[in-house]
């Protein structure tokens, strides 16, 4: 029984100190130390002036190479980069200007075809009013005069023979009144006698045709020559308001096309100047002096020659309105690379830096931010422009990594950034002992934040809230 409190006090001992009292939180003694920013990036070399070769014909889109300057040759100023197959493209132009010399007279036929039909239509126009009118008044007149007299000359014509037989009718009979008294008859009065009665019989034979020809003029001469007035003059009346309709539409559709060959004309001439300048501009000149780069360059990445080097083999074909070249002028070279969005804070026009090519990496190329992008050019990442001086075997395409310091200072007071914290626009952080403390603070990096104001060498901070 006596050995229990040196048991019960060894069991204490055993015990965690938490398990005695409360654990007490880290701390950071603050210390002058050096403080960077550094951040690094992949990049490409590129040219500060580079010119791109696309050919952008009007019309012509058969673009048949023939030969082209090699890859990687050196040009002067002038200098033809591609030869193209151009024997189609004269053949088109000769067959143009033939269709424009076609188009000319088509339309030369067209106005003296409309000046024609603008002097002789109102001519026809008139005949055919004049026309109508004398039909019309042939109507009027017929109907007035001729056909009354007509009809009355056909009744006429029966009394007049009817007349006339009774007269021959009339004169035999007294005649024989008078032979019948003598007693005898002499030759010469039969003879007389006969002529008599052979007037009779003309005269009554002259009466039936009389009647009959009355009877036909009345009933179907007459009736017949009234109708084919009525029906000519119905039908100058109808080919006057047709010859005013067609003649005017006849007028309209020669001016309509003389309208639709200046047109074409037109369209002739637009087609021939396309396809002259066509024959300019797809004889490509080197704008600069350079190097030739076959295909083109993207932020500085070079597409290469997979895709580009087949269409500049002899009957390769060329797209028109795509680049296809890139003449590449001296000079030192830029370098195009990607900052990640969490480092754009960091970075700003004029920050220091080196670049290390891949080609020559013993080299180190002192660099400077030219430019860095404020909207992304990829997702997460904005672009940085770089001035070097950078030259010798390097060249546009390469690749190279970049190293920036934007931001240096040997004597910093920096702290732990978890040991930093905001409440209500304050910032603050809690001394040794729970004694809160307002702070200035700089820039933040690596998990590590630079103290402007308010702690001073020597104080020491908790790493957590008390």
């Amino acid at each position: 029984m006596r050995k229990t409190p040196s048991l019960l006090w060894a069991a204490l001992l055993a015990l965690p100190a938490g398990a005695a009292e409360k654990t007490a939180p880290p701390t950071h003694k603050v210390q002058p130390a050096p403080f960077k920013i550094e951040v690094q990036l992949d990049g490409r070399f590129s040219a500060q002036k580079v010119h791109e070769i696309t050919l952008r014909p009007k019309s012509w889109t058969d673009l048949s190479v023939l030969s082209a300057v090699p890859h990687g040759a050196t040009v002067k100023k002038g200098d033809p980069l591609v030869k193209l197959d151009l024997e189609k493209l004269d053949r088109k132009i000769r067959d143009t200007k033939i269709d424009l010399e076609l188009s000319k007279l088509d339309l030369a036929l067209a106005k003296a075809d409309l000046e024609y039909a603008e002097a002789t239509i109102p001519l026809d126009l008139t005949a055919v009013e004049r026309a109508y009118h004398e039909v019309k008044e042939d109507l009027d007149r017929y109907q007035k005069v001729t056909k009354p007299y007509n009809v009355k000359s056909a009744e006429r014509t029966v009394i007049s023979a009817a007349n006339y037989l009774a007269n021959a009718e009339e004169e035999l009979k007294q005649l024989k009144k008078m032979y019948e008294a003598d007693d005898v008859a002499e030759d010469t009065e039969e003879i007389i006698l006969k002529r008599a009665q052979h007037a009779v019989d003309r005269a009554r034979h002259s009466l039936e045709g009389a009647r009959i020809r009355s009877e036909t003029s009345l009933k179907i001469t007459i009736p017949r020559e009234s109708t084919a007035k009525k029906e000519g003059e119905l039908r100058k009346r109808l080919e006057l308001v047709k010859a005013r309709v067609s003649n005017n539409a006849d007028l309209k559709k020669k001016q309509l096309t003389v309208e639709k060959q200046e047109i074409s004309h037109n369209l002739a001439i637009e087609a021939l100047t396309k396809l002259e300048a066509d024959r300019d501009r797809l004889m490509p000149k080197a704008p600069a002096g350079g190097t030739v780069f076959y295909g083109t360059f993207s932020r500085g990445a070079w597409s290469g020659l997979k895709l580009v080097e087949p269409k500049l083999r002899k009957h390769g074909k060329l797209t028109p309105g795509t680049a296809f070249m890139t003449v590449v002028e001296p000079g030192p070279l830029r370098i195009h690379a990607l900052l990640d969005e969490k480092d754009l804070r960091h970075v700003e026009a004029g920050d220091k830096g080196n670049a290390t090519a891949k080609a020559d990496p013993d080299r180190n190329l002192p660099v400077t931010v030219a430019n860095v992008s404020r909207v992304p050019v990829d997702v997460g990442k904005f672009e940085v422009i770089l001035e070097s001086q950078a030259g010798g075997i390097l060249v546009p395409g390469m690749a190279c990594t970049v190293k920036l310091v934007p931001y240096k200072n040997p004597k910093a007071l920096a702290v732990p950034a978890k040991a930093v914290f905001e409440e209500d626009a304050a910032t603050y952080v809690w001394l040794k002992g729970g004694k809160k403390r307002m702070v200035t603070t700089g820039r933040s990096f690596s998990g590590k934040t630079a103290i402007l104001k308010g702690l001073k060498a020597g104080d020491e901070i908790l790493l957590e809230k008390p």
